[in-house]
């Protein structure tokens, strides 16, 4: 019994031994390949740690980026917060501006004064609070860092520094003019330094000392540079007649500080070179613009409409329509009409 068990057990050796030659040989025949030995494929000791030590590496990665990837993510967030805050806060910093000088506007109609200096009062108050309504936008949009905003934010600011200067000089004036003044000052500050350094106070490549000394150049080679077309040259002519009352305003001033005059008039003239500054810095914007084909931007035709107005009020108030300035100034105002209406028109074909 023993012997035929065994005799048995060899036989199924010798029958797998066969099988399993021929396998290989046929494996070996249709490849013409050799069979990868038991040896090469089974991983050795040395395989085995190396593969737990990368294990370790990158479980210890992992990790490491867990504990750090949440300390990135919240600084990134707690920048964009204070990106965000200060956007808004600029925003509505341009909002109270408008609202203050529209109000300023319905505290002086509600006294009693002539037509004609209600209509003055209306060209004063529409320069400023045109310039922040337009400033609104500019920062919704992320526009703060361009040459116009820019521009636009340091008029303002001298706007609001001559402005604080003659309620002082003249001892009173337009109580909610004066809040007005304060946030002008304020926010036109904010939003010059935003749009040169960026709204995270890093991402601006000059300093404001710098762009600043950079746009007194750039506003003075523009002045002085030949207008590139008809409009161009229309707000080049329109430019240098504001500037040049603004200049004979200026000696006014300062032949009324050497005669030692009552405050109350040195006030006045500084109060009209206050507004013809503005002014020119605004047409000259749009020189700006006509040079550079830009003047179906929002802006513009918006700026076209402001000067107009304010244009026309000063030819009619100040002079007439017959005498020499009043006429050009109402020439000029339908000038900048036909323009802004045109720009208007082109910008809603296209």
């Amino acid at each position: 019994m023993m012997n035929m068990m065994m005799k048995l057990i060899s036989l199924i050796s010798v029958v797998l031994i066969l099988a399993t030659n021929g396998a290989v040989a046929f494996h070996t025949s249709s490849r013409l390949a050799p069979i990868p030995q038991v040896q090469q494929t089974s991983p050795s000791f040395r395989s085995i740690v190396t593969s737990s030590n990368k294990l370790r590496s990158n479980a210890a990665a992992i990790k490491t980026a867990s504990s750090v990837g949440p300390l990135m993510l919240s600084s990134s967030g707690e920048d964009f917060c204070k990106i965000q805050g200060r956007k808004k806060r600029v925003i509505l910093g341009y909002k109270a501006m408008t609202a203050l000088y529209i109000a300023v506007f319905l505290y002086s109609a509600s006294k009693s004064v002539a037509a004609n200096t209600l209509l003055a009062i209306t060209s004063y108050v529409a320069m400023p609070a045109g310039l922040s309504y337009i400033m609104i936008s500019a920062a919704k949009h992320d526009r703060l860092g361009s040459d116009t905003y820019k521009r636009i934010n340091l008029s303002l600011l001298e706007y609001a520094v001559l402005g604080c200067s003659v309620i002082k000089l003249s001892g009173g004036g337009n109580p909610i003019l004066k809040v007005a003044y304060i946030i002008t000052l304020i926010n036109t500050i904010k939003g010059y330094a935003y749009g040169v350094l960026g709204l995270d106070k890093k991402s601006g490549s000059d300093t404001m000392l710098q762009d600043f000394t950079k746009g007194i150049k750039s506003t003075i080679k523009g002045i002085c540079s030949d207008p590139k077309n008809m409009k161009s040259f229309g707000y080049w002519s329109a430019t240098l007649m504001v500037a040049s009352m603004k200049l004979f305003k200026l000696k006014d001033i300062i032949l009324a500080v050497q005669s030692s005059a009552a405050s109350k008039d040195i006030a006045m003239s500084l109060a009209r070179f206050n507004r013809l500054s503005l002014l020119a810095l605004m047409i000259y914007t749009l020189k700006d613009a006509a040079d550079r084909d830009r003047l179906s931007g929002t802006t513009f035709i918006q700026l076209n409409y402001l000067c107009a107005l304010v244009l026309g009020i000063v030819g009619v108030v100040g002079g007439g329509v017959m005498s020499p300035l009043g006429g050009a100034n109402v020439a000029f105002a339908a000038f900048f009409a036909v323009n802004g209406l045109s720009s208007y028109f082109k910008k809603s074909v296209l």
